[in-house]
């Protein structure tokens, strides 16, 4: 058995798990207790993610927008449980529709799935 991978591939790859890899090493720098991650708009009882809270403590969020393809999904959800981390995944209708076998799995792994009007 072999593999065959394109320059575009293994860019694209590197670059995916060296996002993951600093944006886990800096939540594990800043871990803590959970931060609420959503908030009430005011009169219109319209819940919207929290952009920016004003605190004393370090705290980070995560995020990932699905909007064009699933190639990476698996190996994602591999490095995020492999060191315990949960992150909310922002999701276009025609991506879940495309890739309801990629959303069923980041479902069960735990991760929380919003939906994105991009």
């Amino acid at each position: 058995m072999f593999c065959v991978f394109n320059k575009q591939k293994i860019c694209s790859y590197l670059i995916a798990s060296s996002t993951v890899i600093i944006m886990l090493a800096v939540s594990i720098f800043y871990a803590g207790n959970n931060m609420q991650t959503m908030e009430t708009v005011s009169g219109t009882g319209k819940l919207v993610p929290i952009y920016n809270v004003d605190t004393n403590k370090q705290r980070i969020s995560l995020t990932i927008n699905c909007a064009w393809n699933a190639d990476d999904i698996d190996k994602i959800l591999e490095v995020l449980d492999k060191c315990n981390v949960k992150v909310t995944f922002f999701m276009v209708g025609e991506w879940v529709d495309k890739y309801q076998d990629a959303v069923k799995k980041i479902n069960e792994a735990g991760h929380e799935i919003r939906k994105s009007f991009t």
